[in-house]
């Protein structure tokens, strides 16, 4: 079984309504893709995800999804979060569930292996 990686810029999101950016995600995921966005989902985004997941969950051909956000570390812009200032980019992966295995060490360094 083979899987595409898309690689999502902020631009491509950044104007779709919350349902539309989830429908947009969760079809290429259910597509076989593994969606690389340059940005992370909001945890109400992240949470909308997961449940219509677990709407189209069907074990012969789409058992869920795998979400990670990932922190660069690399300094992007400041910006205000419940009080507190954030200086790094993070991005979200979101595949399928049997595409990936993702592993993060404690260095920060992220892992990512494709299953067969």
């Amino acid at each position: 079984m083979s899987f595409s990686v898309d690689f999502v810029p902020s631009t491509e999101t950044q104007d779709l309504s919350y349902h539309d950016k989830i429908n947009y995600i969760l079809t290429r995921v259910i597509q076989r893709s593994i969606v690389v966005l340059e940005t992370s989902l909001t945890p109400k985004e992240e949470m909308g995800l997961i449940e219509k997941t677990m709407k189209q969950i069907n074990f012969k051909d789409f058992n869920g999804i795998r979400l990670v956000s990932f922190d660069s570390g690399e300094t992007l812009r400041r910006t205000k979060l419940f009080g507190r200032s954030s200086n790094t980019r993070t991005f979200t992966i979101v595949a399928p569930n049997d595409a990936v295995s993702i592993l993060k060490d404690d260095r920060g360094i992220l892992s990512i292996k494709f299953n067969r």
